[in-house]
C-alpha cells in the first residue's frame, strides 16, 4: 500500500461500490494510469453549444521502496483548436515509515476532499465542479470561493490508528498566493482561464449593501509558480477522522500573504464530510475565507478583512440497487451556495450509467441563480473513463 499512496486514495474514493482498477497493485517500477472525458454542453450565459475532449495521463514511477514519483498532465483543446497542456502536479513521495509520508514538488493541497481526491471526472459524480471551486475544465456561472488548490512546496502526512478509527493529519508549506497581475484578455484561451480570471477578480466593486465594507474586493491569484512575490510562505493542513469505508469528516486551514510586502493575508477554513452507505453517497464541503486589504479610514490606509463563504452538498443514490432493470444507474443531486460578493445558488440533477467499473455516461442539468448577475441554465452529456 505504500506505492502511489495518493493514487490509491483517489481510486478507492472514486468508485466506492464499483470494483476499481488498482495501479498500486502493479509490481512494475513504472505505471501509466489516468482518465479522460468527452462532453457535449449547452450553456445559456456563455452562449456555448459544443463538444469538448481532454486526456489526463498520470505517470507513476518507483525509484525504490522508499521513494515514488508521480505527475499528472491535462491535455485538451482551446477554442482555436490548439493543444493546451497543463501540469496538474509533479512531486516525489518519501515514505519515512508505514504511517508517515513526506512530499515535495508541485502537489494538490490537502484542503478539503474535492481538490485532492474527487476532482477527476470519472470520480466526481457530477459533470460539473462544485460551485465553491474553480471550473477545472468547464466555465461556470458561480464565482467560486477558491480554485482547486495546487502549489509548489513540501508537505507531510501522518496516519494514526485510534481504536477502530483512522486519523489523517496533513500539513504543507508552499510558495503561496500573490496579488493579481494585469490580466490580458487576449491571453484567455479557454474556459479554465476564463473561470480563473473571474475567480481572482470576482467584481470590480462591491455594493455597500452587499458587503459591510463597501470597498473593492481584493484580487488574489492562486496559480502555482516556481517563484514567490514575497518572503512569506503559505501554510496549512487538514485533519480528518475516518471509520473506513463508511464515514470521513475533516477540517482544513490555509493562510498565505499575497502582496509584495507580505502584509496582506488570505485565510481559509473548511469542513468536509464523506458518508458512504450501501445505496447512497453523501459528500459536502463548507469554505470560509478572510482576505486582507488596505482600506481608507480617517484619511489613512489601514488593513481590513473581507469575508466570503460557500458550501455544496452532493447526494448520489444507487437506484440500480433497488430496481434490477436499471443496472448500474445512479441519480445525483447537488446544491451549492456562495455568500457575500456575487452571491449565487445552484441546483444540479444528473443521471449516471456505469458501463463498467471505470467508465460512465453522465447526463446533467444545472440551474444557477446569481443575485447581481445573469442567471444560467446548462445541459450536458459526458462520457468519462479511468484507466
Amino acid at each position: 500500500m505504500k506505492k502511489t499512496l495518493q493514487l490509491a486514495t483517489i481510486l478507492s474514493a472514486g468508485l466506492m461500490m464499483q470494483q476499481p482498477l488498482y495501479a498500486a497493485e502493479s509490481s512494475e517500477r513504472f505505471v501509466f494510469v489516468g482518465y479522460g472525458d468527452v462532453k457535449y454542453e449547452s450553456a445559456d450565459v456563455a452562449g456555448t453549444d459544443a463538444f469538448s475532449a481532454r486526456f489526463v495521463p498520470i505517470f507513476l514511477f518507483s525509484l525504490n521502496d522508499k521513494m515514488h514519483v508521480e505527475a499528472e498532465l491535462e491535455v485538451g483543446l482551446n477554442a482555436d483548436g490548439e493543444t493546451v497542456t497543463e501540469l496538474e502536479y509533479a512531486d516525489i513521495h518519501y515514505f519515512l515509515n508505514d504511517n508517515t509520508t513526506i512530499t515535495a514538488g508541485k502537489f494538490l493541497l490537502p484542503f478539503g476532499q474535492f481538490s485532492a481526491n474527487w476532482h477527476p471526472s470519472w470520480i466526481n459524480r457530477s459533470i460539473w465542479t462544485p460551485g465553491i471551486y474553480g471550473a477545472h475544465g468547464s466555465s461556470q456561472a458561480m464565482d467560486p470561493i477558491l480554485p482547486i488548490l495546487s502549489d509548489v512546496g513540501v508537505a507531510a502526512q501522518q496516519v494514526y490508528q485510534v481504536g477502530s478509527a483512522k486519523v489523517f493529519l496533513d500539513v504543507f508549506m508552499t510558495n503561496g498566493p500573490r496579488s493579481e497581475a494585469e490580466y490580458d484578455e487576449e491571453g484567455v484561451v479557454d474556459d479554465h482561464d476564463i473561470a480563473l480570471a473571474r475567480l481572482i477578480s470576482p467584481t470590480a466593486s462591491i455594493d455597500p449593501d452587499a458587503d459591510e465594507h463597501g470597498e473593492a474586493f481584493p484580487e488574489v491569484e492562486f496559480e502555482a509558480t516556481n517563484s514567490d512575490n514575497n518572503s512569506n510562505k503559505a501554510f496549512g493542513g487538514r485533519i480528518a477522522v475516518a471509520l473506513l469505508p463508511s464515514i470521513e469528516i475533516g477540517t482544513s486551514y490555509y493562510q498565505g500573504a499575497y502582496d509584495e510586502n507580505g502584509q496582506l493575508d488570505i485565510k481559509a477554513n473548511g469542513v468536509d464530510i464523506n458518508l458512504i452507505s450501501t445505496h447512497a453517497i453523501l459528500r459536502g464541503e463548507y469554505i470560509r475565507t478572510e482576505t486582507d486589504a488596505f482600506v481608507e479610514k480617517d484619511y489613512e490606509d489601514v488593513i481590513d478583512s473581507f469575508s466570503r463563504n460557500g458550501w455544496f452538498l452532493q447526494g448520489t443514490f444507487f437506484i440500480g440497487h433497488l430496481f434490477d432493470g436499471l443496472g448500474s444507474t445512479e441519480i445525483v443531486i447537488e446544491h451549492a451556495q456562495t455568500k457575500k460578493v456575487e452571491e449565487a445558488e445552484r441546483w444540479m440533477v444528473g443521471v449516471n450509467y456505469w458501463l463498467d467499473p471505470r467508465s460512465v455516461i453522465k447526463v446533467g442539468y444545472e440551474d444557477t441563480d446569481v443575485v447581481d448577475g445573469p442567471d444560467d441554465k446548462r445541459f450536458a452529456v459526458q462520457f468519462s473513463y479511468g484507466f
